[in-house]
């Protein structure tokens, strides 16, 4: 695990390298997410400031990334044993990019054929991928 110091900068780092890659300035990401001020922005791009949890879903569409990946970041991050115990309740998040999958494999192996014959399907996927 690592400790607080190399957490905030892992998620600074995320932040830096979408918020520099963003078309919007660090203050229409600011309005975007609600923020007062964009001096906002910089002190989450240093690491100065944990992203307020509250604030993940709003940051990842002003910086058009996945929410639920960027939650499990800040929340294995900043929260890791609140992280545990959501994930140990509900099971890991599932993002839409991953639920799109999943309906795809759902179309494309019969119904009932997947769950009897899992390793078959998955080495198959596999296969497949790394082609």
């Amino acid at each position: 695990m690592l400790d607080s110091s190399e957490n905030k900068l892992e998620v600074a780092a995320f932040l830096e390298k979408v918020i520099n890659r963003s078309s919007y300035s660090q203050k229409e990401i600011a309005e975007m997410c609600g923020f007062n001020s964009p001096n906002i922005i910089t002190m989450l791009k240093q690491g100065v400031t944990k992203v307020p949890v509250e604030k993940v879903p709003a940051l990842a569409k002003a910086l058009d990334v996945d929410p639920v990946e960027f939650f499990e970041l800040v929340m294995k991050s900043y929260r890791p044993k609140e992280y545990q115990v959501i994930v140990e309740i509900f099971g890991e998040p599932i993002s839409e990019a991953e639920r799109t999958v999943i309906k795809l494999l759902r179309q494309i192996i019969p119904a009932g054929l997947l769950v009897n014959n899992t390793s078959h399907y998955r080495n198959k996927i596999r296969i497949a991928l790394e082609n």
